[in-house]
């Protein structure tokens, strides 16, 4: 497999290194600004294409790390050349494959490879990479090419329907970012209680990183399983069916959108507490919360 990479910012950069140290033959990028490719290329210690006829011609693979508005441009333009037998891959997390639009005609090949992993730094994302899974749809063909570049990474590869993807990048989202918007409002109710911002995100660390720890330990499920999961782990006002309790934090939160947060996730927690106290009627709960 040689590997050709259109799109030398941190995704590019940090996959193009990242295989190469693993065994993998990256040829090099081809880059809409030439400086970011020269600098991609001497830190995978690869080749700068100026042309994307010669990056066509050298590669049998082609990964399209540009931004997802520039995914397509770069598909339209490839599609004027000859692809015949390549395969063509994006890394993007909302798009699927679908946006190769007529690929079959083309000849090529296409899929998608989502790395779940933040990208910070382009020099160095690269050294924790080994722990991200990796998310992967396309057509049967092109992954069955890929299954030599994942024997080379010791990454899990997770494969979902193409159908899916962004249904796929709206759990990573919420995983992710929305628990990040959470944080961020606990910490202005915090600061609205006269507490300073450093000292709210002080007093909040060990509650969320405790959170998060008891829903993945390991060995923790109810039935043996590898991890505890939301509902076994869950506490709380709402686990515990305290609607006076919950009423009064609904008439604190005077602000229209923080209130609808509370309704929204609160919601979900009810959800995930009936699964752990099926005995329990949760349906006032629910009632309150859906007002």
């Amino acid at each position: 497999m040689k590997i050709g990479i259109i799109g030398a910012g941190k995704v590019g950069t940090t996959m193009g290194k990242y295989i190469a140290d693993h065994g993998g033959t990256v040829i090099g990028f081809c880059s809409r600004t030439e400086s970011s490719g020269q600098e991609a290329a001497q830190f995978t210690g690869t080749k700068y294409f100026r042309a994307l006829d010669s990056l066509l011609e050298g590669s049998d693979t082609l990964f399209i790390t540009t931004t997802d508005g520039a995914i397509k441009t770069v598909w339209d333009c490839i599609t004027t050349r000859n692809v015949k037998g390549k395969v063509i891959c994006h890394f993007s997390g909302s798009l699927s494959s679908d946006i190769f639009s007529d690929w079959k005609e083309t000849g090529a090949e296409v899929c998608s490879i989502h790395p779940i992993y933040a990208f910070s730094n382009k020099f160095t994302a690269y050294k924790n990479l080994t722990t991200a899974k990796f998310a992967v749809e396309g057509s049967r063909r092109a992954l069955e090419h890929m299954q030599a570049l994942f024997a080379l990474l010791p990454n899990e590869v997770v494969q979902i329907p193409t159908e899916q993807k962004a249904k796929y990048h709206a759990a990573a989202s919420l995983a992710s970012n929305h628990v990040t918007g959470l944080i961020y409002l606990a910490v202005e109710l915090l600061k609205e209680s006269g507490i300073q911002e450093q000292a709210a995100y002080g007093l909040i660390k060990p509650l969320v990183e405790k959170n998060v720890e008891a829903v993945f330990s390991q060995g923790a499920g109810p039935d043996g399983g590898a991890f505890a999961g939301c509902s076994q782990t869950l506490t709380g006002p709402i686990e515990r069916n305290d609607i006076w309790t919950v009423e009064q934090h609904l008439h604190k939160l005077e602000r229209p959108e923080w209130e609808a947060v509370y309704r929204a996730v609160g919601i979900q927690v009810t959800e995930a507490a009936m699964k752990k106290h099926p005995e329990r009627s949760y349906e006032k709960m629910k009632q309150i919360l859906a007002q």
